[in-house]
């Protein structure tokens, strides 16, 4: 079931601001409505505004692929096969490891 969308306007400094907006219909358990309530009761908003800020973050918040679009960019441009590059992760892990160990025991 797709949103409605609708236009809104801001009135300042005598110009009519117009912008999109979507308007959703969720169906939601009880429990999960209870956790919102609480959660945007903590933050001290009501749980409209707390649903639509969590939507805004999730939408806007970058995905895996993203962002390591450029690591694997570089890695392509060196040239690294993803056996090297397993290699190579696990050796500085084993490294790290090492490292730890060694500063627990001074």
């Amino acid at each position: 079931m797709p949103g409605e969308i609708g236009i809104c306007g801001e009135f300042s400094n005598n110009v009519v601001h117009f912008k999109t907006v979507m308007v959703l219909s969720l169906s939601i358990s009880s429990e999960t409505e209870t956790k919102l309530n609480a959660k945007a009761a903590a933050a001290g908003v009501d749980i409209a505004t707390y649903a639509t800020k969590s939507l805004e973050r999730i939408a806007t918040r970058p995905t895996l692929d993203e962002v390591l679009a450029p690591l694997r960019a570089e890695f392509d441009r060196r040239g690294m096969t993803e056996q090297e590059l397993a290699e190579l992760l696990e050796k500085a892990k084993h490294e790290a490891r090492a490292e730890e160990r060694s500063r627990k025991i001074s």
